[in-house]
């Protein structure tokens, strides 16, 4: 009889690790595919080292073990066991306030019932003040994680966020296959328990099912102490003591085997237990693929910064992965995405910004038929945000990058083509005559505007004040004399003569996409309400880049201010000067002096408009970008007065 119980014993532990197996890859199965073999030796070395070490440590190698080779990583996967054990506490709870009320187990067992009791109200508690303290706790959090390396910090920051989204997400878990789990789990436990207390019986250790359940679960729970002397066993039989130590570890080295089953077994076992299909799909425990985006975004969460923006942007992102942001000069994120069918671009902004990113939707869509653009694949706009996915071509790069990689000829032939399309497909349909009162709209908004904006800024006020400026050892008029420049005479006169019509309104450099496969070009993000909308404004885009140097100032980490002297380290290419060079030749040849003139303005004004997000979004090198401002403006002043300089 004893070997009868004994193997009922074993079979019925393991199908109670079986359906254990089953219930943890639940909460697993929302964000990732489980992997069943690594999570099936996982727990075999887990419960091994449990037998041996105190505390439940035998956990975190349970965690460890499979969380390597996860997806989401290693604190996703001891979110997981964690869950999974936080369950365990009530059902033990429950089984020990069982035998309490039916007068089993005798003080032992009531000691156990109170214990388990005060725990899972102390359990209950916490979830309770998790909720309503949850702000004061992640800054706690992060407070912690800061102690640590930036790579500690990360791996910290993100177990905390698996863990609140673990529990966050377990709607998600199928809660009927999840009661039916556990009911199963437990009833094979409760079984061989009972078997096992059995086999303990006949082999001369007396032992019920409330005895086997305090030995595993009680104050002093079973371990490789309750075989030795003074422990539970320690006075039993051998063969009692044989028995339960084999009860122990022979499920375990069938667990491990059960991994070194051949394939088709293996795959048979798995559909016939539900595994998670292969087109199966998953949400993204974070949507972000680099670790410094990671550590950007849990920085934030964490630090409860635009608490509305996170939870947006989670809502909208969750299932993709974002493989790299590639976001700039504007208050839109543009990303590289991809799900489990293509990689695209999304582009996506929230409230006024989200109007403003629809109204660029609208365009590119009213002028596909006109222009080589940026193919649309989806669009949405809800809850106050917008966003459209752009198609990916590993063959297409900006043109900053085309510039940089091949013959500087093959560059200006595509800026030539680009400005020519331009000119005969959208400028010219689209003329009318320009706007007075549009005119004084620009003028007060996008000059004068935006020059209080830069006067009135505490950070620049300094700079502002001073009469000349030395950028990089060279001076410079400040802006403060370069007033006539912006005489509202003068600029009303020189605007009344631009050409009007349908512009892309942010023609910068990068926003020019090129083809390496076959050098063909498209654009992408028009920018709308220019308020005057002359092609003059695309010209001044492309001067920003090409004689501004803005994608290189981008590319430039640092500034120093002292005084009146501004220093940081720009690199500027032959490319550029080239291109440059042939931009200023075309537009010479195709326009009178008085409109390059006027070319020349709306590239200081973009430079100004360009101020107050820098000083919003980007203040440490804000004064980098005045400089930049200052820099040109002094070359317009110099070819507006007719003297040599690098426009001339």
């Amino acid at each position: 009889m004893i070997g009868l119980y004994f193997v009922l014993a074993l079979v019925l532990v393991l199908v109670g690790h079986a359906f254990r197996l089953l219930r943890w890859e639940q909460f697993i199965r929302i964000y990732e595919r489980p992997l069943r073999g690594q999570m099936l030796r996982g727990m075999a070395g887990g419960y091994a080292l449990n037998f041996v070490l105190p505390f439940h440590l035998g956990d975190v190698f349970r965690a460890v073990f499979p969380g390597r080779r996860m997806k989401s990583g290693v604190g996703f996967a001891l979110a997981t066991v964690i869950m999974d054990r936080f369950l365990d506490v009530w059902f033990v709870a429950l089984g020990f306030i069982t035998f309490s009320l039916l007068g089993q187990g005798g003080a032992a067992v009531r000691g156990a019932a109170r214990y388990y009791l005060v725990f899972s109200l102390v359990l209950a508690a916490a979830l309770v003040l998790v909720s309503v303290l949850r702000d004061w706790l992640k800054k706690i959090c992060l407070a912690f994680c800061g102690i640590f390396n930036d790579t500690l910090k990360l791996d910290g920051m993100m177990f905390f966020w698996s863990l609140i989204n673990t529990f966050k997400d377990l709607g998600r878990v199928k809660i009927g296959r999840l009661a039916a789990n556990t009911m199963l789990m437990w009833a094979a436990y409760l079984g061989s328990y009972t078997a096992l207390g059995a086999a303990l019986t006949a082999a001369g250790q007396p032992m019920k099912l409330v005895g086997v359940f305090d030995l595993l679960f009680g104050r002093s729970a079973a371990d490789l102490t309750a075989l030795l002397p003074g422990g539970a066993l320690g006075t039993a039989a051998p063969a009692a003591r044989g028995l339960l130590l084999a009860w122990f570890m022979l499920p375990l080295a069938a667990m491990w085997a059960a991994t070194l089953l051949p394939e088709r077994v293996r795959g048979a076992v798995n559909q016939a237990t539900q595994a998670a299909p292969a087109e199966e799909s998953y949400l993204n425990l974070l949507p972000q693929a680099d670790e410094h985006d990671r550590a950007v975004f849990l920085g934030k969460y964490f630090g409860l910064e635009n608490k509305e923006y996170l939870q947006r942007f989670l809502q909208m992102n969750r299932d993709i992965t974002i493989l790299q942001d590639y976001s700039a000069g504007s208050n839109a994120t543009t990303m590289l995405c991809m799900d489990k069918q293509s990689t695209f671009y999304r582009k996506y902004a929230f409230g006024a910004d989200g109007d403003k990113l629809a109204e660029q939707i609208d365009w590119l869509r009213a002028q596909q038929d006109r222009l080589p653009l940026c193919e649309i694949l989806r669009t949405a706009r809800e809850d106050g945000c917008c966003w459209y996915d752009m198609t990916y071509n590993p063959q297409a790069v900006g043109m900053f990058r085309y510039l940089h990689s091949n013959p500087v000829e093959k560059s200006q032939r595509i800026l030539r083509e680009v400005l020519q399309t331009l000119e005969e497909q959208l400028y010219r349909p689209t003329a009318r005559a320009a706007d007075p009162a549009a005119i004084e709209k620009y003028i007060e908004t996008k000059v004068d505007g935006n020059l209080k904006k830069i006067r009135e800024d505490r950070a620049l006020r300094e700079l502002v004040g001073c009469d000349t400026l030395w950028i990089n050892g060279t001076e410079y008029k400040n802006l403060n004399r370069l007033d006539g420049l912006f005489d509202h005479a003068r600029l009303r006169e020189l605007f009344a003569a631009d050409p009007v019509g349908t512009i892309h309104g942010d023609l910068t450099i990068e926003n020019i996409i090129c083809r390496t496969d076959n050098d063909g070009w498209y654009l992408i993000d028009p920018n709308t309400g220019n308020l005057h909308e002359s092609p003059f404004l695309d010209y001044g885009k492309l001067l920003q880049s090409l004689h501004g140097s803005y994608e290189f100032m981008m590319k430039t980490p640092r500034v120093a201010v002292q005084e009146n002297r501004i220093d940081f380290q720009l690199t500027r290419s032959a490319a550029y000067d080239a291109l440059l060079a042939a931009l200023m030749e075309d537009l010479k040849q195709r326009y009178p002096r008085a409109q390059v003139e006027s070319i020349l303005m709306h590239e200081v004004i973009h430079w100004l408009r360009l101020m107050p997000y820098k000083l919003a979004k980007d203040r440490k090198r804000a004064p980098m970008f005045y400089a930049g401002l200052v820099m040109v403006a002094n070359d317009v002043a110099d070819f507006c007065e007719g003297k040599e300089g690098k426009l001339c």
